[in-house]
């Protein structure tokens, strides 16, 4: 590198600008779009570049070098657009304009939250059992499933009923966790480590002051995968109490 005090100028040889600024960035993406490229069930023929890196020359470089290696074949046919900044706004205000504009929308990963789920021996794992407090065997740590990652979404809500864990709850903590990683069965590994992602939380008061059987204190879990952003609802059956969240669906999911 030089720098001039007289003019305030700076120069960075290309290479050091290439390996020091852009390359571990670069890098990131060119991961992401070899996995891409092996989830791929159909052919394509059309790359797309938008954002604002998408109008790069270097990064379009990269690119291209990257999938005609990964895949054996060079895609003529890569598209930036005029304004590949704009490009992906222009597309959630046309969105906004039109929701039928999108004809079917697919789980980039597998949601869902975790619940105690009644034993079985063909199905679930013997480090996971557990006795609750009616002196029946239950599985815990289970990674109840909302969606499928690849499932195409229905314009549906997604709705599973449980119960307190325990008949002293008044308040529960409700996880809603991703992962990129197919058949994960338990939020944790046998060595208590996360085995998912948690992207959002819902907290519910479940007060219980007629001492109802824990059996009939039931709550709803409800996600809506149908809009732009992961909306998560819990609805407590004997009061009628709602909490809500929006799921933080950007986090890092590694």
């Amino acid at each position: 590198t030089h720098y001039d005090p007289g003019d305030g100028s700076l120069e960075i040889d290309y290479r050091q600008l290439e390996e020091k600024v852009f390359k571990s960035t670069v890098d990131k993406i060119l991961e992401c779009v070899k996995s891409a490229f092996d989830e791929l069930t159909d052919h394509i023929d059309t790359v797309y570049l938008v954002g604002g890196f998408g109008g790069c020359r270097f990064v379009r470089q990269r690119i291209e070098e990257a999938i005609a290696e990964h895949c054996g074949m060079l895609y003529d046919n890569i598209v930036c657009p005029i304004q590949p900044d704009l490009a992906v706004v222009t597309g959630a205000v046309m969105w906004r304009k039109d929701p039928n504009i999108i004809q079917s929308r697919t789980a980039d990963a597998t949601y869902g939250t975790v619940i105690n789920a009644v034993f079985d021996p063909a199905i679930h794992d013997e480090h996971y059992k557990r006795v609750d407090e009616d002196g029946l065997y239950f599985s815990g740590k289970v990674f109840k499933v909302f969606v499928l990652k690849g499932e195409e979404i229905k314009d549906e809500v997604y709705k599973t009923t449980l119960i307190p864990s325990s008949q002293k709850s008044t308040q529960i903590t409700i996880p809603i966790y991703c992962t990129v990683n197919d058949g994960v069965q338990y939020v944790r590994d046998k060595e208590g480590k996360p085995t998912v992602c948690e992207i959002g939380k819902l907290i519910l008061n479940i007060p219980n002051p007629d001492n109802v059987p824990r059996k009939e204190r039931k709550y709803d879990i409800l996600m809506d995968f149908s809009g732009t952003e992961i909306q998560a609802r819990a609805q407590y059956s004997i009061t009628g109490e709602e909490v809500k969240t929006v799921c933080d669906f950007l986090s890092k999911q590694d």
